[in-house]
């Protein structure tokens, strides 16, 4: 949990440390209020013009943000996989056994089950539909069209290409460093905590 809790943290802060020396206008994985006009909330029927259409849809293709939704949605089926497992041994106690001959039948169902699973919500699920439907209000929300060819263009130079290019690997790297320098200090932390605790209820005794 404590591991979860910090890639996530390290998630955000990473991602916001990397983006602080780009233009102010080039941040578009954070969406921020960038003027007046974005602190108003446009209705949820508000018409996108076709040119900022085309402006986000290429923003979208840029940043790869597709690849980047099919890939969350693999790492939600595979985080599924516990329940997968739960929900075979409680229809088939008969399953739940150290022996190998039954783990191996557990394991051949629930890697049937993951499959179908897999396969359904690629059938059922249409990414892109998705990535459009929350993407296009929020950057029309965010963004002015001047703002969007901004981005694009930045993301378009050199830099910004290595920007998106290495950005998975530098939150990777800096996820595993924090979890080197952050959770011995969590653990000293804890173990105090722990004995404090200990020594108030033998006082107690």
């Amino acid at each position: 949990m404590l591991n979860r809790f910090f890639a996530v943290t390290l998630l955000f802060v990473t991602t916001a440390l990397s983006l602080s020396k780009m233009p102010e206008s080039a941040i578009a994985q954070i969406p921020q209020e960038t003027s007046a006009r974005a602190t108003l909330k446009k209705p949820s029927s508000a018409v996108i013009s076709q040119s900022k259409r085309e402006l986000i849809k290429e923003l979208l293709e840029i940043t790869g943000s597709d690849t980047n939704a099919r890939q969350l949605m693999e790492s939600m089926v595979r985080a599924e996989l516990p329940k997968l497992v739960s929900t075979v041994l409680q229809k088939v106690p008969a399953l739940d056994s150290d022996r190998p001959e039954v783990q191996q039948q557990l394991t051949e169902v629930v890697s049937r089950m993951a499959s179908k699973y897999r396969d359904r919500v690629v059938q059922k699920i249409n990414i892109s539909q998705v990535v459009e439907q929350i993407s296009y209000p929020i950057y029309d929300k965010y963004f002015t069209e001047s703002e969007l060819r901004d981005i694009l263009g930045f993301y378009k130079s050199a830099t910004g290409k290595k920007a998106i290019a290495i950005l998975p690997q530098v939150v990777g790297d800096s996820m595993s460093r924090a979890n080197e320098i952050l959770m011995p200090k969590i653990t000293s932390i804890m173990g105090e905590i722990i004995a404090e605790e200990l020594l108030t209820l033998m006082k107690q005794r």
